[in-house]
């Protein structure tokens, strides 16, 4: 039995397998504040699990960000696990971290 793939797939920019379309969820990380956005629309690789956005996605990521993650629009909150890569690490380099860029933090009161 042979597997179909479909002729229209838009290969993946990094492995070329075929990408598919589908609702993921990411995260950002700003000044220690870890943020999850759900419903984000992408192209993904099952292969290597890179995950891709459109320009709209990403215009839209990028003003909630410039928004500050305005509170009011919180749909749920989760309790989140830290882990280090450090002690995984064959050598740690020790690299020194960037500032994070300031954003505007929306006014939790109005």
């Amino acid at each position: 039995m042979s597997v179909q793939t479909n002729p229209q797939a838009v290969p993946c920019p990094r492995c070329e397998n075929p990408m598919r379309s589908g609702l993921v969820k990411t995260t950002m990380v700003i000044r220690d504040q870890l943020y999850m956005v759900e419903d984000v629309q992408a192209m993904i690789c099952d292969e290597c699990v890179e995950q891709f956005y459109d320009e709209d996605t990403t215009d839209a990521l990028r003003r909630l960000t410039q928004d500050g993650f305005p509170p009011a629009e919180v749909v749920r909150e989760i309790l989140v696990p830290v882990y280090s890569l450090k002690p995984r690490m064959q050598r740690y380099t020790g690299i020194q971290v960037e500032e994070q860029p300031e954003f505007a933090q929306a006014d939790a009161q109005g």
